[in-house]
């Protein structure tokens, strides 16, 4: 009697080898914002508006990435990650420093009050903004790791993208203060051109 293999039994077979054997194929995310970045890092796509800062008022993405010692305290790379947020903005929308603000402090806030799971804490921003171009700090309390209070240094820098009509912000961030060897590594975060 001759045997035969279902076709799903064979489509599941391979699904299960692929899988097993190129598992960062399957399971990378594909980031549009951003062409290059460290080894090693880790990388997340959220939809926009954020569950976490409903506040901000954008439809579009988020892109992060993590250096490698993003959740580790000891490491000097620990809480230092790239950010992008992309949407397209309404005609004649525009966005300066108070929007910008604005949103960062809706977003610390907001991921504070998620990963503590309903406590309160409201950041404080400090902000420089020059020709779409911005640094800062904020002061919150880092709640995965430490659970202490932190600040948190920032960069950023604001494209308008006129092929697809999308407004990019683009933020590198670290504890560690700008003269730090972990900002070369941000900096190497480098933003497709769009």
């Amino acid at each position: 009697m001759v045997k035969y293999i279902k076709f799903d039994d064979v489509l599941s077979r391979l699904v299960v080898c692929v899988t097993l054997l190129f598992p960062p194929l399957l399971f990378a995310e594909e980031l549009s914002t951003y062409s290059e970045f460290p080894k090693d890092s880790k990388t997340e796509v959220i939809p926009f508006p954020v569950e976490f800062a409903s506040d901000i008022t954008l439809n579009g993405i988020e892109e992060l990435v993590f250096l490698p010692g993003m959740y580790k305290q000891e490491k000097e790379d620990f809480f230092s990650y790239a950010f992008s947020w992309t949407h397209k903005p309404e005609k004649n929308q525009v966005f300066g420093k108070l929007e910008i603000q604005d949103f960062i402090a809706a977003y610390y806030r907001g991921l504070y009050k998620a990963v503590t799971e309903g406590k309160e804490y409201e950041p404080a921003i400090t902000m420089e903004w020059v020709d779409g171009k911005y640094t800062g700090q904020i002061k919150w309390i880092e709640p995965f790791v430490t659970k202490k209070e932190q600040t948190l240094y920032f960069k950023g820098d604001q494209v308008n993208c006129k092929k697809t009509s999308e407004l990019r912000w683009y933020f590198i961030v670290s504890p560690q203060n700008s003269s730090h060897p972990v900002w070369r590594e941000l900096q190497s975060i480098k933003p497709k051109s769009c």
